[in-house]
């Protein structure tokens, strides 16, 4: 079924918003005004993805002020300046598609007397290769924190007195490196879960297929790759990543790691923003021990000596 803008759009949209339980939204132009009445009584929305480019700020296109107001509801925001489509995912499984971008002109909501045309529609079941390609546009993305909020905030001024004399223009950010969010470490339970989905096409639940596309996104793995260059991939991209290797420094270091100490490195060294609390990363830990293991070949163990995990160096 087809909503359009002026009659059902709106409507549809917010009960899509209401019954999700874990929604992410990827929408170029946003609005203050606007994305207040979605999501204001809602705690399901896990994300927002932004366009931000500096002539959107400067048009009204957007509002900066959206940060300040996501983070006091604990949403992450992200930056894409290649975002183009609108589409709001639940669950990595249901899609909300639609042409509006989050606006009263778009959405009409608040109500605008002279609203856009807009269409939207309900894809029920995403496929494999849309779920992944939605995993690839959050591991490109940047995730706003109050320094590249600043940054952008204090440059937009002095753009703006020489704009439209410009052409184009770049803000200067130094950002976040992305490759120390909490996000970047695997999700899948084992390596040998994601072997399973990508070389039998086997899974057991849908937590499995979103952990597996998540990993082959963050990882960088192309579909139709055969197993042992699978493996080959995986094995070089898990441990050239950055956060993974840091954390393989410090153990290489020591000879030995404990998970409570793990656990207290992993929260002290991500970047996310909000930052978990320490007992929400217990299970990342969990399956980085597991994965460290795995793709080790030999070279690290886990025994669990005075009832602790221990990840250790076998030949210290």
């Amino acid at each position: 079924m087809i909503y359009v803008n002026g009659q059902n759009l709106d409507i549809e949209l917010v009960n899509f918003c209401k019954s999700g339980r874990s929604i992410k939204i990827y929408v170029p132009y946003v609005k203050l005004q606007t994305i207040r009445v979605l999501i204001e009584e809602r705690d399901n929305i896990a994300a927002v993805f932004v366009r931000w480019e500096p002539r959107d700020l400067i048009h009204g296109a957007s509002d900066l002020e959206i940060y300040p107001y996501l983070k006091s509801k604990g949403i992450a925001l992200y930056r894409n300046p290649r975002l183009h489509l609108k589409a709001y995912i639940d669950d990595n499984r249901r899609c909300f598609l639609t042409s509006a971008n989050i606006s009263s002109r778009a959405l009409n909501v608040p109500p605008y007397i002279d609203y856009n045309y807009e269409i939207g529609t309900i894809v029920e079941d995403l496929g494999i290769n849309e779920r992944y390609y939605f995993n690839v546009i959050e591991n490109e993305s940047m995730l706003i924190n109050d320094e590249i909020f600043n940054q952008i905030k204090e440059q937009l001024p002095s753009k703006k007195e020489s704009f439209p004399e410009e052409d184009d223009f770049q803000i200067s950010l130094s950002s976040l490196d992305k490759e120390f969010l909490l996000s970047s470490l695997p999700m899948s339970y084992s390596v040998d879960v994601l072997y399973d989905f990508y070389v039998l096409n086997r899974y057991d639940s849908e937590v499995d297929l979103n952990c597996a596309l998540h990993d082959l996104a963050i990882y960088n793995i192309p579909f139709n790759m055969s197993a042992s260059e699978f493996m080959e991939r995986l094995t070089a991209s898990f441990f050239a990543h950055r956060f993974i290797r840091k954390f393989l420094v410090n153990l290489d270091r020591n000879g030995e790691i404990y998970f409570g100490s793990a656990k207290k490195w992993i929260h002290a060294n991500c970047v996310d923003v909000p930052l978990p609390r320490r007992w929400e990363i217990t299970q990342n830990v969990q399956i980085l021990y597991r994965w460290v293991v795995r793709l080790g070949n030999g070279k690290y163990a886990v025994d669990s000596p005075n009832y602790s995990e221990r990840l250790y160096v076998t030949n210290y």
